[in-house]
């Protein structure tokens, strides 16, 4: 794979995180760099989604050679998440142009989510914003809380933040699902992203599940959201 198809290496709080722009097709050249075995998983995939999920895993292959470790084929398990070995943790998200790998080594049975979200433009106006706010995900994504918190921001920025809240809390599903095995609602957490990337992060899990330890961060890297998470159980 040529150098210029990856849009960025850098390490993150919870992991290496590559980025891999997303080709039009995928042709022979990108197939040489898979497995065999993810060949034929490819083969298998609509022709619409092959290009996504072919960079996705050129994107968390190569975060974990980044950090001298090797994966080997990355399939995906029941759920249709990355199938990895036991010792090592990953997540993969892609928007349509852009497709993102968090690696790092599974310590204490730590679980990392990543997502990726397109950030909207600012509206010049309030009339503006409320156009771009349809539809409306404010109660499927938010808690009460963070109802009112969105009260105040200014409207013209309220879009951005419930963006923000869905990708953490998409990253946050991510990580959690591993160890509960199960749909996580967004009701299920409730997350406060601070000014440096920091994210304060409450868990409304049933008592049966047993308890987490749970942290999220959030960046943005060329007009994107980039939110990670990494939990473990206590």
């Amino acid at each position: 794979m040529m150098g210029d198809e990856f849009a960025f290496h850098f390490n993150l709080v919870h992991g290496r995180c590559v980025g891999v722009c997303i080709p039009t097709e995928v042709d022979d050249r990108l197939l040489d760099v898979l497995f065999p075995e993810e060949r034929t998983l490819v083969s298998a995939l609509a022709p619409a989604r092959r290009p996504s999920w072919v960079a996705g895993r050129i994107a968390l292959r190569q975060a974990f050679r980044d950090l001298g470790l090797e994966p080997g084929p990355i399939l995906m398990n029941r759920h249709g998440a990355p199938d990895l070995p036991p010792d090592l943790a990953g997540s993969i998200s892609h928007k349509k142009t852009l497709a993102v790998g968090l690696a790092a080594r599974a310590e204490n049975r730590t679980c990392l989510g990543v997502d990726l979200e397109d950030i909207p433009p600012l509206p010049a106006s309030v009339e503006e914003a409320r156009a771009q706010a349809r539809p409306d995900i404010r109660a499927r994504v938010l808690t009460k809380d963070e109802l009112a918190q969105l009260e105040r921001v200014p409207e013209q920025a309220r879009r951005r933040q419930v963006l923000l809240h869905f990708s953490l809390k998409e990253a946050l599903y991510k990580a959690l699902h591993p160890l509960v095995i199960r749909h996580v609602g967004f009701h299920e957490a409730s997350v406060t992203p601070l000014p440096d990337g920091g994210v304060r992060v409450t868990l409304s899990l049933s008592e049966d599940q047993g308890t987490f330890d749970a942290e999220c961060t959030w960046t943005e890297i060329q007009r994107h959201f980039l939110t990670t998470a990494k939990v473990r159980r206590r």
